[in-house]
């Protein structure tokens, strides 16, 4: 399973969550985020289109399959929480969705990673604890990785 597998379909997500146990006894060991924005050798700035907003995530488990890696493209959010109080970052399950309405224009459909079951309508960024770590983008795509 080198290969990388794009989530389209209800039936999409359901193959990873049941190939990655639903991520249970996991954790988020490593974020990779790039813009395809630079400046350029005259210092001009180069800005990237949509599809170039990218977040590499991978995961491991306590269980084999063990190492998951997912590529978010077209990413619009990511809110990672870090250290908290009196809590451990062990994922016992994961919630994945295909959301449609959150932001004007294309593409009405986006795909919305997160620790825990939430309503990506009605978000807080605040900063509390316990927090929850949540990515939604465009589009993503998956493989294990052993």
């Amino acid at each position: 399973m080198n290969e990388w597998k794009e989530i389209k379909t209800q039936e999409d997500i359901e193959e990873l969550l049941e190939a990655y146990g639903c991520f249970h006894d996991g954790c988020l060991t490593r974020a990779s985020f790039q813009s395809g924005t630079s400046v350029d050798e005259n210092l001009s700035m180069c800005f990237g289109d949509a599809e170039e907003y990218t977040l590499h995530v991978t995961f491991e488990r306590q269980w084999r399959p063990k190492t998951l890696e997912m590529q978010f493209i077209g990413l619009r959010q990511f809110h990672l929480i870090g250290a908290e109080a009196n809590y451990i970052p062990l994922l016992l399950d994961a919630y994945l969705t295909f959301a449609e309405g959150l932001l004007p224009g294309e593409p009405q459909r986006l795909i919305v990673w997160s620790d825990v079951p939430f309503d990506p309508k009605k978000l807080c960024n605040g900063i509390e604890e316990p927090g929850d770590t949540y990515i939604i983008a465009n589009r993503l795509q998956w493989k294990i990785a052993e």
